[in-house]
């Protein structure tokens, strides 16, 4: 392979990266406040929908940005309201969503486009040039060649994942967020409302798994398939625990489950495994994903409050 080669295979790397870093950031941050989120296939299934819902009616990706933020959101809203305001089950709750979320867009799906299966194909607005941040400079530099025309949804969950690392250790409220999700107790005895921290994390982390989900179906596939987002939210969760519940580590994480995903791709399209069934190299970046959480998921350890309803002792 050439330069030129090696860049593009990056660029498209990180292409099939950041909507895995997405769903990991929102579980990053949604667990540091002692919530589980495991809804988060749900969310960008929900995402990429009204993404594309958005983008189709308005031809203007930020519309559709917005509309996957705001079912992002609304989603998020459900999730808290069930596990925080009533101390539901955090598990069965995030089924739930992946649940309702399967049956509910393919209702949608033919009943606002008239189709089944696939919604049409829009622009793929953020694979245009003038959605790209050009950086020329970059350009004849081996390897960082790559960085030079990135969509701005790549640079963007880089800015988020930066965001977020700022956010949770250098911040007072990352401080309250990460204490809530450690010892919810101590949090409310130095007057922090448990209650307020655990919500904001979990709508604004389900806010990303929605931009993920948007991110798929205007950028990634130009439209909706009802098999979106393929288990991407599972993978993103998978990338929070490999990442230790942090920012950089998610990062980290969602880097490797993306180039599984381009090495599978490589394999389909060069046929440098004929003798495979066609269909086998599909099952790559899941068999890396379970390779990843049989390996790790005993050696990382969650917020110590993780998962654990929180009862305001009355006085």
């Amino acid at each position: 392979m050439n330069i030129a080669q090696i860049n593009l295979t990056i660029a498209q790397m990180l292409d099939y990266t950041m909507p895995i870093l997405f769903a990991a950031l929102c579980g990053v941050l949604s667990e540091n406040a002692g919530v589980v989120n495991i809804g988060l296939d749900g969310i960008m299934r929900f995402g990429a929908f009204f993404g594309l819902l958005g983008a189709f009616f308005s031809h203007s990706p930020w519309i559709g940005l917005l509309f996957g933020i705001a079912i992002g959101c609304l989603v998020g809203a459900l999730h808290a309201f069930i596990t925080i305001r009533w101390n539901g089950d955090q598990t069965v709750s995030g089924v739930a969503i992946n649940v309702i979320a399967v049956g509910l867009m393919t209702y949608l799906l033919e009943f606002v486009f008239s189709t089944t299966g696939y919604s049409p194909q829009i622009q793929n607005y953020f694979g245009a040039q003038a959605y790209r941040v050009h950086l020329p400079f970059l350009a004849k530099i081996p390897l960082l060649g790559a960085f030079s025309n990135l969509s701005f949804m790549i640079w963007f969950g880089f800015i988020c994942t930066v965001l977020m690392h700022v956010l949770l250790y250098h911040t007072v409220l990352g401080l309250r967020i990460r204490t809530c999700g450690e010892n919810p107790k101590a949090a409310t005895t130095l007057g922090i409302n448990v209650f307020r921290i655990r919500w904001f994390a979990v709508v604004a982390g389900a806010a990303l798994a929605g931009i993920g989900g948007a991110t798929l179906s205007i950028s990634s596939f130009s439209g909706f398939s009802d098999s979106m987002p393929n288990g991407v939210g599972f993978i993103g969760l998978a990338a929070m625990i490999f990442g230790k519940w942090t920012p950089f580590g998610a990062l980290g994480a969602a880097l490797l489950f993306g180039t599984g995903q381009i090495v599978q791709s490589i394999i389909a399209v060069t046929g440098i495994a004929p003798k495979l069934a066609p269909g086998l190299t599909l099952i790559l970046p899941y068999v890396l994903t379970l390779a990843v959480l049989a390996g790790f998921v005993g050696k990382s350890i969650a917020p110590a409050a993780d998962g654990l309803p929180y009862y305001k002792e009355q006085r």
